[in-house]
């Protein structure tokens, strides 16, 4: 579907314009935690809603930080190497984080280390299939650029799949096979049948550079796109690849999170803002709001279960970092 010009122009005037700000209930901000002891900001975050535990990667205070949800308040810090995402699996009571070169496996529990990963470069974000029993990690290292492959809850490297540069975000698709991996500096989303474990033929993205985040609407058949340069949110066709729409959104877009029940995509940018975009049908999308933040607050999770999105901002001067809480409306 090509893009009319007129439109996108029209789209971004009107995302432009100070009246079209937060006029909605979108996301209320409803709790501020702070995080005294934590120096620098904050990665890739994860929930456990039964158990009302948030884990936030914290890496220039080489910690994973656990936030009591029910009380508000820091309950433990992991200390070890430098965190970059957390990933916890209810279904196997396991919390999988990247740190350093290894995958760390924490028993839920306990939070005490079951066993680790050595995957031999960097890593960055971690997303799993627990049907398949299958963890993906994100290797970031020139030269040894790949997804890596761990069977859970066993905790043994089972493949990698090479990539021709560092893969940022990752989605899997639940009803089918395939996982998807934004490529920025290659201009590309990288697909990759897991059953097979091969590279399948990428998919170019050619409007926008930056294509960091990413999520999945597997019921309408959508791919979202965090783009930055320029900041836009990019819809793709999950089937083929090809651009359906475009949104303008706010700069150094991070992390994207789909919420199918409201049918609205939240998307937290570095440049102090969260943007919530509507899913008017399956084509079409525009700005419902635009929230303040602060700069360089770029870092989110969002809990279905819980009705909650958590936004990382990190310490600021004497300012401690906190986890903004925000309740998400109807």
């Amino acid at each position: 579907m090509k893009i009319n010009p007129l439109l996108l122009l029209a789209a971004t005037l009107c995302f432009l314009s100070p009246v079209h700000a937060q006029r909605t209930n979108a996301l209320t901000l409803t709790q501020t935690i702070a995080l005294p002891n934590v120096q620098g900001g904050f990665n890739h975050m994860s929930v456990d809603a039964e158990h009302h535990r948030l884990f936030v990667a914290a890496p220039i205070n080489k910690t994973l930080e656990i936030v009591d949800l029910k009380s508000g308040e820091p309950w433990r810090s992991l200390e070890g190497e430098k965190p970059a995402a957390a990933r916890y699996a209810p279904e196997f009571n396991q919390l999988y984080v990247s740190r350093g070169q290894s995958v760390y496996v924490y028993d839920g529990q306990t939070l005490n280390v079951s066993t680790s990963i050595d995957l031999r470069s960097r890593l960055d974000e971690l997303q799993y299939d627990a049907r398949a029993k299958e963890l993906y990690v994100g290797c970031m290292t020139p030269g040894k650029t790949a997804i890596a492959v761990i069977a859970i809850p066993e905790g043994k490297l089972v493949g990698k799949v090479p990539l021709p540069a560092a893969p940022q975000g990752i989605a899997v698709e639940e009803g089918g096979v395939r996982l998807f991996a934004n490529v920025p500096n290659m201009a590309q989303v990288a697909v990759i049948d897991r059953r097979a474990r091969v590279l399948l033929p990428p998919w170019p993205v050619k409007r926008v550079k930056g294509n960091t985040p990413i999520g999945l609407d597997e019921a309408h058949q959508r791919m979202f796109l965090g783009g930055r340069e320029p900041p836009r949110l990019v819809v793709l066709d999950s089937l083929t690849g090809k651009t359906v729409a475009e949104v303008p959104i706010d700069g150094f877009a991070d992390d994207l999170f789909y919420d199918p029940t409201r049918q609205r995509i939240y998307i937290s940018c570095g440049e102090g803002f969260i943007d919530v975009i509507e899913q008017r049908d399956a084509d079409h999308y525009r700005q419902l709001a635009r929230i303040p933040t602060t700069a360089d607050a770029a870092t989110s999770t969002f809990s279905a279960p819980l009705n909650r999105f958590y936004l990382g901002v990190a310490r600021s001067g004497k300012e401690p970092g906190e986890i903004r809480v925000f309740a998400v409306g109807n």
